[in-house]
């Protein structure tokens, strides 16, 4: 799933500009640009759950990240 493919016009107009490890190791920091700062934190919020999913499907580990959204 990519972000456009969730459906969701704000998601759609989200760009991933980075991804990395957070302090603790059970988490990924995710840095995205979007248009509508307030907006696309929200809606990352309420699908973080279903990109989690995704992330632990493409991934050989025994437990996804939790993932942390930081919008630019």
């Amino acid at each position: 799933v990519t972000l456009a493919g969730l459906g969701d016009e704000v998601l759609q107009a989200v760009a991933v500009v980075g991804v990395e490890p957070a302090p603790h190791s059970g988490r990924l920091r995710v840095t995205v640009a979007a248009p509508d700062r307030h907006l696309a934190g929200r809606r990352l919020q309420a699908a973080a759950g279903r990109l989690r999913t995704e992330v632990a499907n493409s991934i050989n580990r025994r437990k996804a990240p939790e993932l942390v959204f930081a919008v630019v």
